[in-house]
């Protein structure tokens, strides 16, 4: 199969959506999530000085900002209909993806821990990356 007959935003899309309902799904364990990316110190702290649901809105949040990432990839595809700013919400979202796994990278580097959860969230972030960018500059190039 050639890599341009891939349908690389819906791939994309895909992703997103796991993401978004993995994020829903995970609610009644935050706690648990917390703990196994490490962020559960941060998490803590945040509760204390917003209030104990914010960590809650705050994973809801992620969840929709997922999903509409999707949205943003089915539009680009042709899926559904053109949304607004669409190609700068493809790029954007591509280099936000790009960001956080090279981010994500370069913090395991510097703090010399490398948990699987950590490396398969910068690794998962690179994919959807270039997903968006790939398949962006393939759907550009076509119109």
């Amino acid at each position: 199969m050639r890599f341009e007959k891939i349908p690389l935003l819906k791939v994309a899309a895909v992703l997103n959506i796991l993401l978004a309902v993995g994020h829903i799904i995970c609610i009644p364990w935050l706690d648990e999530a917390f703990k196994l990316y490490g962020i559960d110190n941060l998490m803590n702290q945040i509760s204390l000085s917003y209030g104990e649901y914010i960590p809650y809105i705050i994973t809801i949040i992620i969840a929709a900002c997922f999903a509409l990432c999707a949205l943003y990839a089915l539009s680009a595809d042709g899926v559904i209909r053109k949304l607004p700013l669409l190609w700068l919400a493809i790029f954007t979202i591509a280099s936000i993806f790009l960001l956080r796994g090279t981010v994500g990278s370069f913090s395991m580097i510097k703090s010399g821990l490398f948990t699987m959860a950590n490396i398969t969230s910068a690794i998962i972030a690179e994919i959807i990356g270039f997903l968006y960018l790939i398949g962006g500059i393939q759907k550009m190039n076509k119109k």
